[in-house]
């Protein structure tokens, strides 16, 4: 990409950053997180719509077709846990969020970038403890994503594991909600009130 006035050539900001894994998993710039959790949360929702293809091949006929209704409960949790706690709830706000929400108010970043990178491990942190549930205790919960009681008091499966990994997800999505307000009162642009920020379009930083 080439300057139009002096005729240089622009860094790539990516490069200008660095390439390497860690250079993305330690990066405190709000796009890169951004992309981080669309990355995650694509992976994961991938694996969820695995898990629900099993789940409509087990509805095809009646009584039980490829697993046993136990697994077939614990692959719905499963499925459920996944698209509800893992994409649904922080997808629009985390992925879309971090990536337009500073450039849509004319902010360089984010007001607290680090615990902006902080919310997205913590997001990992709560996937990881959902998918040790799985292999750990008494076998995978089955009780809907939901944990409605009494089953989900009665049921000898993992449940209370699978329910503080969502507890940690939710902690994670509180994280990015205080970082985007206190970003929104503290770091628009000079000029910009509440009631002329912008909704469906790009505001470049003041030069």
């Amino acid at each position: 990409m080439t300057n139009s006035a002096s005729g240089r050539a622009e860094p790539n900001f990516y490069a200008a950053h660095g390439n390497s894994i860690r250079s993305w998993i330690f990066s405190h710039d709000h796009k890169r997180i951004g992309l981080l959790y669309m990355f995650t949360m694509l992976t994961f929702f991938f694996v969820a719509v695995s898990l629900g293809f099993l789940i409509r091949l087990e509805l095809l006929f009646p009584g039980k077709t490829i697993v046993d209704p136990q697994t077939y409960n614990a692959i719905f949790t499963l499925h459920g846990v996944i698209m509800v706690f893992l994409f649904v709830i922080p997808g629009l706000p985390a992925i879309f969020g971090n990536f337009m929400l500073p450039l849509q108010i004319g902010a360089k970043d984010v007001i607290f970038p680090r615990l902006n990178l902080l919310s997205w491990w913590v997001f990992i942190a709560g996937a990881l403890i959902v998918v040790v549930s799985l292999f750990t205790g008494n076998g995978p919960m089955d009780t809907g994503w939901t944990f409605y009681v009494p089953y989900s008091i009665r049921t000898g499966t993992n449940v209370s594991l699978a329910i503080f990994g969502a507890f940690v997800l939710g902690f994670s999505s509180m994280l990015t909600g205080i970082n985007f307000v206190t970003t929104i009162h503290r770091m628009r642009a000079p000029g910009m009130s509440f009631f002329r920020m912008p909704l469906c379009k790009f505001s470049l930083p003041p030069s």
